[in-house]
């Protein structure tokens, strides 16, 4: 894992936001819970909150196999995914089904900003560093 430290933390019912120094914003999805467009709609509130217009570097990933994302939920993600500034979204999976379902979406929503899933947090971690300094 890349050294930072976490400067600023906020949760929500579904999800553990940790702003950390080295401009990457980690985004833990709490597990047994459901991310319906009301869990999105709050969570990017609180991305707005805490990045004051400043694009950031997101990681995403979930405290265990449990998370579930409804229709409601991507549907909202989607329509609402340029609703808070960003360099890149990186998602770390940890089993198969999670895997093929961040390739899915990212096959069929072909975001505008660098998107990209992975196996491991020190992967993620590494390409994010490298879109933060491809910005700069």
């Amino acid at each position: 894992m890349s050294d930072y430290i976490i400067t600023k933390k906020s949760e929500t019912d579904t999800a553990q936001i940790e702003m950390c120094s080295d401009g990457i914003i980690r985004v833990m999805l709490k597990g047994k819970r459901e991310l319906n467009g009301k869990a999105f709609e709050a969570i990017f509130a609180l991305y707005n909150d805490l990045v004051k217009g400043e694009p950031h570097a997101y990681i995403y990933y979930a405290e265990d196999n449990s998370v579930i994302v409804t229709e409601d939920g991507r549907r909202f993600a989607k329509d609402k995914e340029y609703s808070f500034p960003k360099i890149c979204n990186a998602i770390v999976v940890n089993n198969l089904a999670h895997k093929l379902l961040a390739n899915f979406y990212l096959r069929f929503n072909k975001p505008f900003y660098p998107f990209k899933v992975f196996s491991k947090m020190e992967e993620a971690e590494k390409w994010c560093l490298q879109q933060i300094l491809k910005r700069k």
